[in-house]
């Protein structure tokens, strides 16, 4: 899934003919994040690609792939092996003003995040906790799906020249299973 979003962010990068005052851009930013899925939590890098469309002299959409980091904790099979990936899709509405230096904006969106932890059973059972319903993956517990989550950022977009700005963001999401997260991100703007 994430090799598909990645390779149709840079085939509609590379294919579009469209002008620099055309309204879209794209997104790519790296930066930090911190989940927490009851009582798992998860501080990792993290990453985001999107595609965005001006609406309206103050009003963006976008929409992308973010990844809110993995961690593999020991070898699986070994019994202290869990491994947590957190993903998602999102689609968010943004709100911009503009100024001499740049665009403050806020972020207001919803996503599809995709949850996976899996671990061995101990002898105390799955590492997983047991708020978390599991399902049976061979030798492993496992905990994968798909949860809704809002989204909410605030941001700044500087720029650079008329076609190349660099964003800085920090964003909070929270979900359904008391799912939650803080990320903030660096990243270029290309309008095209």
């Amino acid at each position: 899934m994430k090799g598909i979003v990645i390779v149709l962010f840079f085939s509609a990068l590379c294919i579009s003919n469209a002008k620099a005052d055309q309204g879209f851009y794209g997104i790519i930013s790296l930066g930090y994040a911190q989940s927490d899925l009851v009582d798992l939590e998860l501080d990792s890098a993290s990453y985001k690609l999107g595609i965005g469309y001006e609406l309206a002299p103050k009003w963006y959409l976008e929409a992308g792939f973010q990844s809110l980091g993995e961690e593999n904790v020991g070898e699986l099979p070994s019994v202290d092996g869990i491994n947590t990936e957190y993903s998602a899709l999102y689609l968010s509405a943004l709100g911009k003003a503009q100024g001499a230096y740049g665009e403050l904006f806020y972020r207001l969106g919803v996503m599809q995040v995709s949850s996976t932890i899996e671990s061995v059973p101990s002898s105390e059972g799955c590492q997983v906790p047991q708020q978390l319903s599991t399902r049976p993956l061979g030798q492993l517990c496992a905990f994968d799906q798909s949860l809704v989550a809002g989204q909410f950022g605030l941001g700044f977009d500087f720029y650079i020249h008329h076609s190349t700005i660099l964003r800085t963001e920090i964003e909070w999401l929270k979900g359904q299973e008391d799912y939650s997260a803080a990320a903030v991100y660096l990243g270029v703007r290309l309008n095209f």
